[in-house]
């Protein structure tokens, strides 16, 4: 003890001073590379990077070391701050000056966390910066536009629910082992060898993952509907070609029909007059000859309607349209999503239909 006395002679300022908040030590450790940090400080450290490694001379550990306060040092740094600010003010400064993982004093007092030298009661809280604030240093808060959208609660309120029920300091870390908050002491011990974040990193990675889950559920389902479009578009190009076969089939089976009975009576009638062309039966033969056929009407096949009438030309715009559109969005062409707009409804009609069977659809651009 006689040692810690003489702590103002042994060592300066910045020797006591953590080379991560810049102010005095609060519950120092040291690491096995020999170098002294807050507790807190090296703790909120470790939590937001992936590799543990000291943050002086970058020595990496395999895992998190365990960490115990180094109680002769904390002595030492408690005696300089009383022979620097006296000892009515030495419990004023139980919270580094820009270190967010605030701890409540026995009196459950909130100091401010940007106050140097002599702490001041924190009049208000910011949830956006972790950060409790006395009366001057929240006037940016009210202020300045940049911090408009910043919430603040009173000091005490803040930490309610937000506070570590061990160690009474803010839940700053998110522990993806356990799935909870913890804070920066928490994963020095318990949440040691744990995944761990900050809770701000773990808030955005949970709005990228819900973001891209929700984007792609509406990909989806815009895919969907795209084939369905298509498979309707499907069947009603088959089905529409089907259909005009079968009437032209069907008008040209009738055709072939009539001309087959014309093509049985001249057959006959050549046979008749063959016969009679060697009969002296001078009366039978004009009767045979004279006899009406069965159609008065000969048939003009040249009048036969055996076309398929089909607008394929906007079909085929359209759909080369959709491929363009869709490679391009497979290759990073950036097509809005914006445009709802299904396969269907780009292409335009192929046929219509009326009482009297299939109607030719005059073609819109010239193609046919």
């Amino acid at each position: 003890m006689a040692e810690a006395a003489m702590a103002p002679d042994l060592f300066t300022e910045q020797e006591l001073t953590c080379s991560i908040c810049l102010d005095l030590f609060t519950d120092p450790v040291s690491t096995p590379c020999g170098h002294n940090f807050c507790q807190a400080c090296i703790g909120g450290y470790w939590a937001s990077t992936t590799t543990c490694t000291c943050p002086l001379c970058k020595y990496a550990f395999e895992e998190r070391p365990q960490l115990s306060i180094n109680k002769v040092f904390a002595v030492i740094t408690e005696n300089y701050k009383i022979s620097r600010y006296g000892n009515a003010t030495a419990s004023s400064v139980p919270a580094n000056s820009t270190n967010p993982f605030v701890k409540a004093s026995n009196e459950d007092v909130i100091w401010c966390d940007v106050c140097t030298g002599i702490k001041q009661p924190a009049v208000s809280s910011c949830l956006t910066c972790t950060a409790a604030y006395c009366a001057e240093h929240v006037r940016p808060h009210h202020n300045t536009p940049f911090y408009a959208k910043h919430p603040l609660m009173d000091p005490q309120q803040a930490l309610r629910g937000r506070t570590c029920s061990l160690h009474r300091r803010l839940l700053e870390v998110f522990c993806r082992t356990c799935q909870r908050c913890i804070c920066a002491i928490c994963v020095l011990e318990d949440h040691r060898t744990h995944q761990t974040v900050s809770v701000q990193t773990e808030r955005l990675s949970k709005q990228v993952r819900n973001y891209g889950e929700r984007e792609r559920g509406e990909v989806e389902t815009l895919l969907d509907e795209a084939a369905s479009s298509l498979d309707r578009l499907r069947a009603q190009v088959v089905g529409g070609v089907q259909q005009q076969m079968g009437a032209v089939l069907a008008r040209g089976e009738g055709q072939v029909s009539l001309l087959e009975a014309e093509l049985g009576q001249l057959t006959d009638r050549r046979a008749q007059l063959e016969t009679q062309a060697v009969s002296q039966d001078h009366i039978g033969f004009l009767q045979v000859a004279t006899s009406p056929l069965g159609s008065d009407e000969p048939i003009n096949v040249d009048d036969l309607d055996l076309n398929l009438y089909f607008n394929l030309g906007g079909v085929k715009a359209a759909l080369a349209e959709v491929r363009d559109r869709m490679e391009d969005a497979r290759l990073g062409g950036g097509v809005s999503t914006n445009t709802h707009t299904s396969a269907s409804d780009s292409v335009p009609s192929l046929f219509s239909f009326d009482s009297r069977g299939i109607q030719r659809q005059p073609p819109k651009n010239g193609n046919s």
